[in-house]
């Protein structure tokens, strides 16, 4: 579990920060621009975020 949480917000976060993905077109394709675009990215940063939490919280059950 913490593995797979680790590394999944490894992967939000990467994505997140570079801006590239599905998650960052909109429903007919074109690019987000403007607030959609930061909105999505701060998303994916703080899912990230969330997810490298439960990583380590996960971890010190495991090890404890």
């Amino acid at each position: 579990m913490s593995v797979l949480a680790l590394l999944g917000g490894i992967y939000f976060i990467i994505a997140g920060i570079i801006g590239k993905g599905k998650a960052f077109t909109s429903k007919m394709g074109t690019p987000l621009v403007g607030k959609e675009f930061k909105a999505v990215r701060y998303t994916y940063i703080a899912v990230g975020i969330a997810l490298l939490l439960v990583a380590a919280v996960s971890a010190v059950q495991l090890f404890e």
